[in-house]
């Protein structure tokens, strides 16, 4: 952006503007569009012009600054001083044309990176007269080639660091693959190319494979899972995804994408949690076919126990004579009764799962029910100091239901209440009813569940147990059965509790079973 004057520029000197040659006007509008400028600067007498456009490029006027080769210097950097002024030397000395670029020195110029192109003037005596160099600001052209150089190496960058096989297609022919490929399967694109890759495809994924040949349409994208072989000998599971480019306007198929990645750890995973699944209903499904099965055999042998302590308990055949054994007979009859409750539990439990339980509908009155689970269970209480309560409205509670299910899902919420409730403790029992449920509630002010415990209940061999020494035995299955056998009839569930403040239990019944469940 400097005009020198022959080997070494010439005393600063001012000069007045020249006058402007016909159709100056013209030319000042095409220095304004292209953003150019010109000097000339004579050898002789090192005298300066500067055009309008030269004035707008340095950001001055002709009254703020007149023609001066030093200032100009100053105005650009200094390693850019020694460029010019070389490039100029050269052209004086062989009448050659020149050109260079140069980087203004201060921020604040018009005109940041200049490029210049110049020739010499040669006189009649085939001497160089004068200098004239014609600057264009390229500052927005350099600055966005920049910004794209930044943008290709952020993009190369991205590409070759990826930890995804990163492809582009042109003519069924790759044309970029990015070091991915090699890291993941240690292949070549050679080794891939025009279809190659199904030569490393599992035989028995080709098919799924062979769909990434397709050419997706506009918008669309294709994938494929398959196993591709690695350069090693073992198999890599790969997930890819091609995508094709169109031309905007025309609509013409241009080029295709593919991103691949290995997945070879989450295939596996995913095999695995299969697996484990496939055992785990089957072992499921074998535990509950086994009880199924077995509900025969180990009621048969209880059923005697129990029937034949009852015989000696009632002395049916005269007395026993030592009265040790009307209690011998007493422990065989209760622990015989606890053992059958214990196991009917899981074999229900077995029946339902399997879908083997029937239910007997019959029409039956809650308030009996309740009657008969509080003598059953009251001797239990008081042994434990809880008191029984009983609520029950003078209004019928007749409904349609299988009798032996109802009275188990009450034996089931008063054992319960008994078991968690501390001595000194209340159970309250209330019924209700209206013309569409049946209602029981079983409330207790026990020692209650912790909240986030709450919706482990219900699921079979869960138990929940606030203080180790409060922690009872059992199978987990009594809430479970319970709305298993609830939810076999139409009704529902709900159980509310408060840490150390007590839980409710409350089951509803509907007074008219669906028709499907009267035909289960």
């Amino acid at each position: 952006m400097a005009q020198p004057a022959n080997a070494k520029l010439a005393p600063e000197t001012t000069a007045p503007s020249l006058p402007p040659p016909n159709g100056w006007k013209h030319f000042d509008l095409a220095e304004r569009a292209a953003r150019f400028g010109y000097w000339r600067t004579t050898l002789a007498d090192g005298k300066t012009f500067w055009s309008d456009g030269m004035y707008r490029l340095l950001g001055i006027t002709p009254e703020e600054q007149a023609p001066d080769v030093g200032w100009l210097l100053d105005q650009i950097r200094p390693e850019d001083v020694e460029r010019l002024q070389e490039a100029i030397g050269v052209a004086v000395k062989t009448h050659s044309p020149f050109q260079y670029r140069t980087q203004a020195r201060y921020p604040t110029t018009s005109a940041l990176i200049v490029d210049t192109y110049g020739e010499v003037e040669i006189g009649a005596d085939d001497r160089v007269v004068a200098v004239v160099g014609v600057c264009h600001d390229v500052t927005a052209q350099v600055t966005a080639e920049i910004e794209r150089e930044r943008a290709q190496e952020r993009y190369r960058l991205m590409a070759e660091e990826a930890s995804d096989i990163i492809m582009l297609h042109e003519n069924d022919r790759i044309v970029f693959a990015s070091s991915a490929l090699d890291r993941v399967l240690n292949r070549s694109p050679e080794e891939i190319q025009e279809g190659g890759y199904l030569k490393l495809v599992h035989p028995e994924d080709i098919g799924e494979a062979q769909r990434l040949r397709a050419r997706p349409m506009p918008g669309e994208t294709i994938t494929a899972t398959y196993r591709a072989l690695h350069a090693q000998g073992h198999y890599v599971w790969i997930e890819a995804t091609t995508r094709a480019i169109y031309h905007e306007e025309t609509g013409e198929y241009l080029r295709e994408i593919s991103v691949s990645r290995d997945i070879t750890e989450r295939k596996e995973q995913e095999l695995r949690t299969k697996a484990a699944q496939e055992r785990a209903e089957a072992a499921n499904h074998a535990k509950s076919q086994f009880l199924a099965n077995m509900s025969h055999e180990l009621r048969t042998p209880l059923n005697a126990i129990i029937g034949f302590g009852d015989i000696m308990r009632r002395r049916m055949f005269g007395e026993l004579g030592d009265r040790r054994y009307e209690e011998y007979a007493t422990l065989i009859y209760d622990s015989g009764q606890l053992l059958l409750d214990l196991i009917s539990d899981i074999l229900d439990m077995a029946k339902i799962e399997a879908g083997k339980l029937r239910l007997n509908y019959e029409h039956v009155d809650l308030a009996g029910i309740v009657e008969d689970c509080l003598r059953i269970v009251r001797q239990r209480a008081e042994t434990a100091g809880v008191a029984l309560e009983v609520v029950v409205p003078e209004t019928s509670l007749g409904f349609l239901a299988d009798k032996r299910s109802v009275k188990q899902v009450l034996l089931n919420l008063l054992s319960n209440a008994i078991k968690f409730t501390p001595a000194g403790g209340r159970i309250v029992v209330t019924t209700s009813n209206s013309n569409e449920t049946v209602k029981v509630s079983v409330k207790d002010d026990g020692i209650g569940i912790p909240a986030s415990e709450l919706p482990r209940l219900g699921k079979p061999f869960e138990q929940v147990a606030v203080d180790p020494m409060l922690a009872k035995g059992g199978t987990g299955l009594g809430l479970a059965l319970v709305q298993a056998l609830v939810e076999k009839h139409g009704g529902s569930m709900h159980i509310d509790s408060e840490e150390g403040v007590g839980t409710e239990v409350r089951v509803e019944f509907p007074a008219t079973p669906p028709a499907r469940n009267m035909a289960a």
